[in-house]
C-alpha cells in the first residue's frame, strides 16, 4: 500500500509514526518544504520523499491531506484528474462541507472523505510528533462513498483501526454544525473571556496574578494561533454565527435571572454528566478498571507483559497516584466491560488488587 501524506506537521507527522509502528505492509510518501521532508525522512517518519507533486500520487491508495484548510483545497485542485477514483483522497481539516461542495463543483477524480481527527496536540512540528496521538481518539469521516467494497471502506477505514483510532461516521453538514458547537464556539469564548479581564487589568488591581486554576483551564485554548483559526471560522461562518447568537441569548438570560440560577446549575451538571470522560472523543466510553501496585521496580512491565500474554489489549494506562516505598494506583482502559473483567481475573492471578472503576 502507498500512503502520502501532505503536511508533515504535528497531526502529519504523528499520524506517519502511528502508521509505521501499526502497518507493516505500506510505502510511506511525505510532502512539506524541502527542508521538513529531509528531516522526516532522516529521522525514519517516511520511507521517500515526494519529490513531483502531484504526480507521485497518481499511484496511492490513500492521500492524507495535513494542511491548513486554505491549502486542502489547493491540494485538492491539483489533484484532480492526477488521482483515479480508487485513490482515497482525506484530509484533516476542522470543518468539511466547504471542501466536500469543492470537490463535487469539480467533479473530483479521486475518491474524496473528509476526515477530522478529534485529538490534537499543543506544540508543534516535528519534534512535537506522537505515535500514540491518534490511539483511542474518535476519527469522524464524513462522505457518501461508504459503500461496502469502496476504496474507503478496504482501504481508509481498516488503516485507522489498525492505529486504534475510533472511526465515526457523520455527514459533513452535521458535522460542521457540532464543531460550531462543541469546538468552534468554546475557542471564541476562550478569547472573549481572557481579553475581557485583560481590559481590566490596568495594574491597579491583581486580575492575572490571581488568575490560576479554573480560569486558566478555561481559557488554555486562547493561546491557539489565528493563522489556524481565521481559515475554520471562515469556511463554517454560518454555523459559528448561530452558535454565538444562542449562546449571547442565553448569557443575557443569565444576566437577568442572577439571583435564581439553580435550574441552570441543575441542567448544567446533568448535561455534563454525558460527556464521556475516558476517551478523546465522543462515542461510547472506556472502560476502566484501578489496579493498586507496589512500590518496586519492572511492576509496570510485569502488568503489561500479563495481559499481552491472555491477548487483553490495553486502550490506555494513567498513573494516578504514588507514594515513594508505598507504592500507588494505576488507570487501566479497555474498550468493553468484558475485557476488563477478564483482566481483573488475570492481574488477581498475578497477586494485584484490581477492581472497576465506577
Amino acid at each position: 500500500m502507498k500512503i502520502v501524506i501532505s503536511g508533515l506537521g504535528v497531526m502529519g507527522a504523528s499520524l506517519a509514526l502511528a502508521i509505521k509502528n501499526n502497518l507493516d505492509d505500506c510505502e510511506l510518501w511525505g510532502y512539506d518544504y524541502p527542508e521538513v521532508m529531509a528531516e522526516a525522512l532522516q529521522r525514519g517518519l517516511i520511507d521517500r520523499e515526494t519529490g513531483q507533486w502531484p504526480e507521485d500520487c497518481a499511484d496511492a491508495d490513500i492521500v492524507f491531506l495535513a494542511t491548513p484548510i486554505a491549502v486542502i483545497r489547493d491540494h485538492i485542485k491539483q489533484l484532480n484528474g492526477v488521482v483515479p477514483a480508487e485513490t482515497v483522497v482525506t484530509d484533516l481539516g476542522s470543518t468539511k462541507k466547504e471542501i466536500e461542495d469543492y470537490c463535487r463543483s469539480i467533479s473530483f477524480s479521486g475518491c474524496y472523505t473528509g476526515g477530522h481527527p478529534m485529538t490534537g496536540a499543543e506544540k508543534s512540528g516535528l519534534d512535537a510528533a506522537n505515535p500514540l496521538l491518534y490511539e483511542n481518539a474518535v476519527y469522524i469521516l464524513t462522505g457518501s462513498g461508504m459503500t461496502p467494497g469502496a476504496p474507503v471502506r478496504t482501504k481508509l477505514i481498516p488503516l485507522l483501526e489498525k492505529i486504534k483510532a475510533r472511526v465515526f461516521l457523520l455527514s459533513a453538514a452535521d458535522h460542521d454544525r457540532v464543531m460550531a458547537y462543541i469546538s468552534h464556539l468554546p475557542q471564541l469564548i476562550a478569547i472573549a473571556l481572557v481579553n475581557t479581564v485583560g481590559k481590566c487589568d490596568d495594574g491597579e488591581l491583581p486580575f492575572f496574578e490571581l488568575a490560576a486554576g479554573g480560569f486558566r483551564d478555561l481559557t488554555r485554548i486562547a493561546s491557539s494561533s489565528i493563522s489556524i483559526w481565521q481559515d475554520i471560522l471562515n469556511s463554517n461562518q454560518e454555523n459559528v454565527k448561530e452558535a454565538l447568537e444562542l449562546f449571547i441569548t442565553f448569557l443575557n438570560e443569565e444576566k437577568e435571572r442572577l439571583a435564581s440560577l439553580e435550574a441552570s446549575f441543575a441542567a448544567a451538571n446533568r448535561y455534563r454528566k454525558q460527556i464521556p470522560r475516558q476517551n478523546k472523543g465522543f462515542l461510547s466510553p472506556l472502560t476502566d478498571i484501578m489496579v493498586y501496585v507496589d512500590d518496586r521496580s519492572g511492576v509496570i512491565a510485569k502488568i503489561s507483559n500479563a495481559l499481552f500474554e491472555h491477548d487483553i489489549d490495553i486502550r490506555d494506562i494513567e498513573l494516578l497516584k504514588i507514594r515513594e516505598k508505598e507504592g500507588g494506583v494505576f488507570r487501566l482502559s479497555f474498550d468493553s466491560m468484558e475485557k476488563a473483567m477478564r483482566a481483573i481475573e488475570v492481574l488477581e492471578e498475578y497477586q494485584f488488587k484490581a477492581f472497576v472503576k465506577e
